[in-house]
């Protein structure tokens, strides 16, 4: 998808969140909601983050961003009887105020047992040091932690595992060349083993149709997220 460049004038309350769900393929029920920030500038208008995140760090709003989002989900969430999961980038996680931000606002608002933050792959193993010291200061909140895009970029993924990390999301990108490609199979059987044994879920993402979807049925993956369940929406169904 080419990238758009925006014209509109930049406000950050017009980002707010998209609800893709992450089903659990036993059941074929959503498990539970990972939440997408999306700018809508005006009606008709919904830009991509690819497509607006530069805004966001040119006007050094990442932690506001982070926090204004973090305050509607919870609010979305406060009564309903779901799990949902949301998006952090590798500055919140070197940000000791984002913790302070999330005692206070899960003592008022939701309950942070339901809620996971994601991580990118790359971001983890970069600084795993870090990483582990934050998933140290989240985890007594009640706040788990999700690493996702696994496979993307190479990285030691044995270190990756060893973090107290409660799910992993292995990218769509290996599951297109499951079966071509000797080495993604056993990548993937690798790392779903080893979840296994750690009791860390693993989520294929970006299953986008149905041939892909019949590779994940044939994998020791409990859970699936991606086009072929929904596109991300403004709302949940009834």
């Amino acid at each position: 998808m080419p990238i758009r460049e925006i014209t509109d004038p930049f406000r950050l309350e017009d980002i707010v969140p998209y609800f893709q769900p992450i089903v659990a393929l036993r059941t074929d029920r959503v498990w539970r909601y990972e939440c997408l920030a999306r700018l809508i500038p005006e009606p008709e208008k919904v830009y991509l983050p690819n497509e607006f995140l530069y805004l966001v760090e040119r006007h050094n709003y990442v932690q506001q961003l982070t926090e204004t989002m973090f305050a509607q989900c919870s609010a979305f969430f406060a009564n309903k009887n779901l799990n949902w999961n949301i998006n952090l980038d590798m500055a919140d996680v070197h940000n000791p105020a984002l913790i302070t931000f999330f005692s206070q606002h899960i003592d008022s608002y939701c309950d942070p047992t339901r809620i996971c933050v994601e991580v990118s792959a790359q971001s983890a193993i970069h600084d795993l040091s870090q990483m582990n010291e934050f998933i140290k200061k989240v985890t007594p909140l009640g706040i788990n932690v999700f690493v996702d895009k696994v496979g993307r970029v190479p990285g030691n993924i044995k270190r990756l595992l060893d973090l107290p990390i409660k799910g992993m999301k292995l990218d769509g990108g290996l599951l297109r060349h499951y079966h071509t490609t000797s080495a993604v199979q056993e990548y993937i059987s690798y790392v779903c083993e080893q979840a296994r044994d750690r009791d860390i879920a693993v989520v294929a993402e970006q299953v986008e149709d149905l041939e892909i979807l019949e590779i994940v049925h044939q994998l020791p993956i409990d859970y699936a997220q991606g086009f072929v369940f929904s596109s991300p929406k403004p709302t949940l169904p009834d």
